[in-house]
């Protein structure tokens, strides 16, 4: 694996625990390298999800299907975690599914792993629980953005994170993670173009 893709993770935990590696160093040894091309799922909904992934380069989407209709839960990009995470912990099928939006290279550690890790060692229950924590966090922000903020000013947050990627997107993925129809997004753009 190439030592660069441990260090990024490294540097991850770093701002999540601080210059630790007792703590995190059993921890990333145990993650594996995957990749995905583009339009490949991470998991499918009915699927039990088996992996906890942090993504290196590329970027996903996670979605469920109602109506015949995509509806995009969150957009993950380079240097965060992203899972079907209800599903990783309570071991039941997944609800949503994590789909590459571009070739996406990835560190994973699977949940039998983690799970001996936490078993073995009370270092690496810290981390998981704050890992946890930070997925809650993102959540919560993510849920409180979408109710406080009008769909203009999430499409400008959005630009400003991840510019070069938004454009890469087709409209409807975009459009479905504002929870807008792709032509309000279409006036949302122009009215925000120089």
């Amino acid at each position: 694996m190439n030592p660069d893709y441990l260090a990024r993770l490294q540097r991850y935990m770093n701002g999540i625990i601080g210059q630790k590696p007792e703590q995190w160093e059993p921890f990333i040894s145990a993650f594996e390298y995957a990749e995905y091309p583009k339009k490949s799922f991470l998991i499918r909904e009915g699927e039990v999800e088996n992996y906890l992934y942090f993504i290196l380069e590329g970027g996903t989407s996670s979605f469920f299907v109602n109506e015949g209709r995509e509806k995009c839960l969150d957009l993950w990009f380079a240097d965060h975690f992203v899972s079907s995470y209800m599903s990783f912990l309570t071991r039941k099928p997944s609800q949503i599914f994590i789909q590459a939006l571009f070739p996406t290279k990835t560190l994973r550690i699977p949940h039998q792993v983690l799970q001996e890790l936490y078993a073995r060692r009370d270092e690496s229950n810290k981390v998981g629980r704050l890992l946890a924590e930070g997925l809650y966090i993102a959540r919560t922000q993510r849920e409180i953005q979408f109710l406080s903020q009008t769909a203009e000013e999430r499409y400008l947050d959005l630009m400003r994170k991840q510019p070069a990627l938004i454009q890469q997107l087709p409209v409807k993925t975009v459009a479905s993670y504002l929870g807008i129809h792709p032509e309000s997004l279409s006036r949302i753009r122009k009215q925000v173009m120089p």
